[in-house]
């Protein structure tokens, strides 16, 4: 049967997706990794389905390759402080819970305020995107419906805000190229690649099977500055060309090419 891509074009006013080798959500990647959109579908799949978590091992089954690109023409990137309210784990861990219950007990508003609100709270540093959109991609070898990805409800961090704007489904085919002009991200060993032009951030990430690699993410990194001179930092999508030593296996999908390797 051959190849199929899923795709959809999701807005998310703002969004943090992890990267891996940071602790909590410190540095956010510009896009969704791969591994990040095997879950997004396999949770889709699930709620669809009622297969629950088995849908994992059925969506890694079915994707070849899995890949986002940014299509807003810049992606905000914006930290914050984030409170988090601990009651639940913290809480019962170290038995603040039953402090707090003990003082509401008798009627020790003030001492229940302090260890809800204080003790079993913690605040950390975030960075999220803002205003941005991606075009998401999943080729799939087997039948799968273009329109569960509407059942999206988050991608990357808990918090994060998503639309899902449209999806659809188009041809695919796969090809072995040595010259490759794409928007995508793609992963490909050094010693492969023999030119490269464009302007690209080299960012590791995971893979469709969670393996840490080294990708090349078209998009550039920039400063810029509001009216009243306060700076910050800007995504902008970028466009490579790939020369490689050798052909690797691509899919080309609406004009667009996405690298396998």
């Amino acid at each position: 049967m051959a190849p199929v891509a899923l795709i959809a074009k999701i807005s998310a006013p703002a969004i943090s997706i992890k990267h891996p080798e940071t602790f909590q959500i410190a540095a956010a990647l510009p896009l969704p990794q791969p591994s990040s959109l095997i879950g997004a579908l396999a949770y889709c799949l699930g709620a669809y389905t009622g297969i629950g978590l088995t849908a994992l091992d059925r969506v890694k089954s079915l994707v070849l390759a899995a890949r986002a690109r940014l299509l807003s023409e810049i992606e905000v990137i914006t930290p914050i402080i984030l409170r988090r309210f601990r009651i639940l784990d913290k809480g019962f861990e170290k038995k603040g819970f039953l402090k707090a219950l003990e003082k509401l007990r008798s009627c020790d508003f003030e001492g229940f305020r302090n260890i809800i609100e204080g003790e079993l709270t913690d605040a950390l540093y975030r960075e999220y995107l803002s205003q941005t959109m991606f075009k998401c991609v999943w080729i799939v070898e087997g039948e799968l419906d273009s329109r569960i990805a509407y059942l999206l409800q988050r991608l990357g961090d808990t918090e994060s805000l998503v639309t899902v704007e449209e999806t659809w489904s188009a041809e695919c085919s796969l090809e072995y190229a040595d010259h490759v002009e794409t928007e995508y991200p793609f992963t490909v060993p050094r010693e492969k690649i023999e030119d490269m032009r464009g302007e690209y951030t080299i960012i590791r990430m995971c893979d469709e099977k969670r393996e840490r690699k080294m990708f090349y993410v078209p998009c550039r990194k920039s400063i810029r500055r509001t009216k009243s001179g306060v700076k910050y930092f800007v995504y902008q999508p970028t466009r490579m060309v790939a020369k490689f030593k050798e052909g690797l296996r691509v899919y080309r999908i609406e004009n667009e090419t996405i690298i396998v390797g």
